[in-house]
Formats: C-alpha cells, structure tokens, sequence
C-alpha cells in the first residue's frame, strides 16, 4: 500500500487472533472499534494506557503486517479490512457497548466544536454504545449536515438511528417524533423510495394531534404527491383536497397553493392539459406576496409544462416559463428541481432544435447528478433518445435507451419504462425491423392502458397504425387508429395532430377530416409528451 510501511518481508507470516496475546488484543478491540483508521492520540485517550507501552505494542503490530503506519508516524490502520471485521465480530455486545462510549467520550472531548464529519462518528459511536440523549443529538445534527451537503442517503441513515433513538428516550421526546419521520419522508421521497417516503408520512401523522391541522394538512398533502407518483390518482386528489380544507381553515395561503400545484399535476398526468393549466394559475395568485423562491421555480415549470401541451403556438410562452423557473431554481441551488427545469426546457426547445435541446439535456444532467437524482438522471438520457434518432444518430440513441431503462428498472419508474418500450419501435422502424418495432409498440400500448395513463396509449396507437399503415397492414392501422382517435389523441397530445391529420387521410380518405396543428416526421421523430417531468 502506497505511503504505508508493513514491517515485516514477505515471508513474515500475519498472527492468527488466537495467537495475539491479552494487551495486543485489547488494542485492536479498541482500534476495530474506532474504525478502519485511527489516530494514536484517540486511541491512547480511549484505553487510558501509557503512552511509550502503546507505541511498542502498535510497533511489533505493524513489523507483524497486522497495521500499517502512515509515515510521519500518529495514523494507523488495518492492512486487511477482513480482519478488523473479525476482531469486531469476536467481541461481545457489552464489550462493544463500553468500546464505543469511551470512544465517543474521547471524541467529544477533543471535538469541542465539531465538524459534520465528525458528527457522524459522534452519532455512530454514542449508537452503539448504547447512549441515547447523546446519539440522538448527534445523529439529527449530522443528518441534518448530510441533507444540506446533498447527500439523502447519508442523512437517511442518521435520522434512521435518531428514531430508534425517540423511542428510548420517554415520553419528553415524543412529539420529535412526527417531526423525524416527516423529515425520513421527505428524505425518501427525494430518492424516489415512494413506499417507504409514504410509510414515514403514515407514521408521522400517527403523531400529529388533531389540534395541528396545519401540520396534518402538510402531510396529507406529502401522501397525496406519493400518491401521485404511485399512479393513485383516487388518493392523490382526496388527499389533496383535505389538506386544502385544512390550509384554509388555518389561512395558510402558501399549504394552499402547493395542494392546488399538486392537483394541477394530476391533471396533467391525466392528459387534462387545461385544467392543469388553470390549478396552476389559481396557485400562482393564491401565493403570498413574497413567496418561496424555490415553490415559485417549481410552479413556473408545471406552468410551462401545460402551455408546451396546448400546441405549438403557445410553445414560446412555454420555453418562457422554463427559462424563468431555470433563473430562480439556480439562484435557490435547488438542484434537484433545476434539472426537471432543465430537462423541460430541453425538451421544448428540442422539437425544433434538436442538437439545442441536447445540450439543455445535458446541463439537467449535471444538476440531477450534483443533487443525487438517479430518477432524473435517467429522464434526461430518456429524453434525449428521440432528438438523436431525429438526428440519425441511433446507436447513441439505442446505448442511451438501453442505459435510461436500466436506471428506471431500478427505481421501478413505471411511466419512465414506457417510454423506453416506445423508445426501442422508434429505433427499430428507423433500422427496418418492422416485427420489433410492432412487438415494442403493441407492448407499449399495454403498459399505457395497464398504467391507465390515457395519452401515452393513444400515442403508442398512432405509432403502431403509422408503422401497419407503411407495413401495408390496412386493417390493423385502421384498428389501431381508431383506437387512437377514440381515446383524442389530437387533444392529448397536440404535437401529433398534424401528423395524426394526414395518417387519418391517408387511411380513412378525404372525408375523415384534420386536426391540430403540429408536426412530427413519418419515421416518429419528436418529443414524446409522457416525457415531459410532470
């Protein structure tokens, strides 16, 4: 190991545990404890030992390659990670008990004003040695660091530990306990983690007195986006309308205007352009006269979303929202957000310019990634799959199809899955593989209808009768189209209008009559609406 000295040759064989004698054992019991790595002064403070008896025994452990020395000489650590796993595991729980609470002991004493680094070994150590008012401070507080460093999981693990911790400490802490599991919520539903996001809001509001109906209203309101995420349109809408009768009893403008933005989003989701488009408004003149900065760059962007699916002549007003929900989510930092911003904006503007639209995709890329959102990491790779088969460019398209699903399978992103299904006849048509491309778009009908999600199966419909109609299977155009028709596929997805005009022309003859006003290509280029983040 580069930088580290081993002391003994090759041949020096490393000691068994059992051949360790009392006083080496108790070292590594205390430095297994500490962690993979240790300081000197830490450990001697933690065992109370001399000094120069430490050093000899940490000396002949290091010639034995049992621990490495940094040069400089003060940090040392296990050579092989296995055996201060097995040192640990030969401990009992009393042992590790005591272990951990001198160890956290030392550690606050020389961390008067700690670090978020060590915080989270502070939370770690009075844990487990079992010291629950101590763990329980540090643990928030680290979690806490974690959350506003971007980093959920981390935070997700603490407040894990400080909520086993309220239970331990009485009745004095109880009302911290809705408090805890709403941040776990939050926390989990930022990472797209929905069953266990709506579990911690159950639970929470298990601890909400019926005298708060703000903080109820708050987290009705959190179920109803989990809801809405889990496709639970009948859930999401009754929970969104208590909490509104919530927030106006208590004349909370801005709990109001969230639960009207969500119901917009339901719409939305429901191909109810319109109506989304009017939630919306009500919420944007609902707000409060200095509101949230980062609520208001979260309203521009369904906003935005509703003018980019009333056609393409409202397309403009919809790029304008986006570039207004960019400015004030980037000045917020609320990365997570910018990218579904950037990702919008992307896709808007990659109708028409393509290679532009990439390029926006590419920067929500960035932000997802700077606030750990695989889900929209994905997004913006799915997003980009139809600009690139636009451009010709399908194996980049097909790798980042294939790379998109995968992350989607992960998160089980069931409106995200059918889009790469869509996706992958999009690509075979473009390669002359007419038998994929119906087996993919006939599959992506299905997961719509399973998914009741009404404008992805009609879109999925019209591409399936465009490919039968260029196949010259007539009668299973006509049957797909007419599917497509009996679902609006001109009002759902305006885009396709212009498309769908000429499709219906073509099959049906001069008296099936026109619709919208927008275009895509014949081989099904564009930007597929269940792609736009609602």
């Amino acid at each position: 190991m580069a930088g580290r000295e081993s002391g003994g040759g090759p041949s020096s064989p490393r000691p068994s545990l059992d051949s360790l004698s009392a006083d080496q054992h108790r070292i590594l019991a205390y430095a297994s404890a500490i962690g993979s790595e240790f300081d000197f002064d830490m450990l001697v403070a933690a065992m109370r030992v001399d000094e120069e008896t430490l050093a000899e025994q940490l000396e002949w452990l290091v010639h034995a390659r049992v621990l490495w020395e940094r040069p400089g000489g003060g940090r040392y650590g296990f050579i092989e990670e296995e055996f201060r796993a097995s040192v640990y595991r030969s401990l009992t729980e009393s042992r590790l008990r005591v272990l951990h609470r001198r160890v956290a002991e030392v550690m606050e004493r020389m961390h008067p004003h700690p670090p978020p680094e060590i915080l989270a070994e502070l939370g770690r150590h009075y844990f487990l040695g079992k010291v629950p008012e101590k763990s329980f401070e540090y643990n928030r507080a680290a979690a806490h660091h974690a959350r506003d460093a971007g980093e959920p999981a981390a935070a997700i693990h603490h407040l894990e530990r400080a909520l086993v911790e309220v239970g331990a400490l009485g009745a004095a802490h109880a009302p911290e306990r809705g408090a805890i599991a709403e941040e776990l919520g939050d926390l989990y539903y930022a990472t797209a983690n929905y069953p266990a996001a709506d579990r911690q809001y159950e639970d929470a509001l298990r601890q909400v007195e019926h005298d708060q109906p703000r903080i109820r209203a708050r987290l009705l309101l959190a179920r109803a986006e989990v809801a809405r995420e889990n496709l639970d349109r009948n859930a999401a809408r009754d929970g969104a309308d208590q909490a509104i009768r919530l927030f106006e009893m208590t004349g909370d403008l801005l709990g109001t205007a969230q639960a009207h933005r969500l119901l917009g989003r339901l719409a939305f989701q429901q191909g109810a352009y319109r109506d989304a488009l009017d939630e919306s408004m009500l919420a944007l003149e609902i707000l409060p006269p200095t509101p949230d900065p980062r609520f208001l760059g979260r309203l521009s962007i369904d906003i935005g979303n509703a003018f980019a699916l009333l056609g393409p002549e409202v397309q403009p007003v919809a790029i304008e929202w986006y570039e207004r929900a960019v400015d004030r989510l980037r000045a917020g930092r609320d990365w997570v957000e910018l990218a579904r911003a950037l990702h919008n904006l992307g896709v808007a503007v990659g109708e028409t310019r393509p290679e532009d639209g990439l390029e926006y995709l590419a920067q929500a890329r960035d932000a997802a990634q700077r606030g750990h959102d695989a889900r929209y990491a994905a997004r913006t790779l799915l997003s980009g799959v139809e600009m690139r088969i636009q451009l010709g460019q399908l194996e980049e398209a097909d790798r980042d199809n294939d790379q998109a699903g995968r992350l989607l399978e992960r998160l089980d992103d069931t409106l995200g899955l059918g889009q790469v299904t869509l996706h992958r006849g999009l690509i075979a048509e473009r390669r002359g593989q007419w038998d994929d491309a119906e087996r993919a778009y006939s599959t992506a009908v299905e997961m719509a209808r399973r998914n009741r999600l009404i404008a992805d199966e009609a879109e999925a419909q019209f591409d399936l009768a465009r490919l039968r109609f260029k196949t010259r299977d007539l009668d299973g155009a006509r049957d797909a189209l007419r599917a497509a028709t009996e679902m609006s596929l001109a009002e759902l997805v305006p885009r396709l209008a212009t498309a769908y005009a000429e499709l219906r022309l073509q099959i049906e003859g001069p008296d099936a009559g026109a619709a919208g006003a927008s275009r895509r290509t014949a081989a099904a280029d564009g930007d597929p609406a269940g792609e736009r983040a609602a």
